[in-house]
């Protein structure tokens, strides 16, 4: 049996979730994946019980997230607050230029005092939509991980503080005959296909088992997948390996197996 888990945020001043690969330049990503939705619930969970942040399985050092991969099969969020969303181009990155502590990556010849090169500029990215609110679905196998969302207090990282306004926990009902439905909510792109509405595509991390593993050299492409993210509500036509379900009084669409595996 899946729960959904229903939770509403609002952002302080936005969030910033930087793009894997790049080092001194630092974009971000325009909205959440459900690799950091899934963080921000287990950081509540760690938070609510006393519990480290790290985790070990099998011997080997692993983030707590790792230990709600079973319990949370999906994730899915949607830009519910219109106020600080173009409808051409979604949400806007903005670039702060900081003055950052390089010297750890200066050969020790120039690490003395008065040297110029401890210090450089890099800008950072940053989505800045203060009082913004966010609508999150997790789709769970215990409903009691309902009560954790409460805990959640910063999306993507810690500086990115949040407000949780609302949670719901509600059961699931699958829509059987639908082939086309509408959503807000944004969902793999090999799911479906929009026929109606304005979106945007964005590459995201999924939650996954080696995502989480630490201090390990890993592909990260194995674990990102192009995704549609409504800017308005979008009517889609689904693919065979996709269903649509009706989970806290919204539509959203998973992949098959997600229904399979229950």
């Amino acid at each position: 049996m899946l729960y959904a888990i229903k939770v509403i945020l609002e952002l302080h001043w936005g969030y910033s979730i930087k793009r894997p690969i790049f080092s001194a330049s630092q974009p971000v990503l325009l909205v959440p994946p459900p690799s950091s939705l899934l963080g921000a619930l287990a950081r509540a969970l760690a938070y609510f019980n006393g519990m480290s942040e790290n985790t070990l399985i099998g011997g080997e050092l692993y983030s707590s997230a790792s230990l709600l991969i079973r319990d949370i099969p999906w994730i899915t969020l949607a830009l519910s607050d219109k106020r600080f969303i173009s409808p051409i181009l979604g949400l806007i990155e903005s670039r702060d230029i900081i003055r950052a502590l390089i010297a750890p990556y200066q050969r020790s010849q120039h690490i003395y005092p008065g040297s110029r090169v401890l210090f450089g500029i890099q800008p950072h990215g940053r989505i800045y939509a203060p009082s913004m609110r966010l609508n999150l679905i997790y789709l769970a196998k215990d409903k009691n991980l309902g009560k954790y969302a409460w805990c959640i207090t910063s999306l993507g990282n810690k500086e990115s503080v949040v407000s949780v306004l609302d949670v719901h926990v509600t059961e699931i009902k699958l829509n059987i005959d639908d082939d086309e439905i509408e959503t807000f909510y944004y969902f793999p792109s090999s799911l479906g296909e929009v026929i109606e509405g304005r979106f945007l595509k964005e590459t995201l991390s999924k939650p996954s088992l080696e995502h989480y593993k630490l201090g390990a050299a890993k592909d990260l492409a194995e674990n990102c997948e192009e995704f549609t993210i409504p800017l308005t509500k979008v009517r889609v036509k689904l693919y065979g390996n996709a269903k649509a379900i009706t989970a806290g009084g919204e539509t959203i669409v998973i992949p098959q197996q997600v229904i399979k595996d229950e």
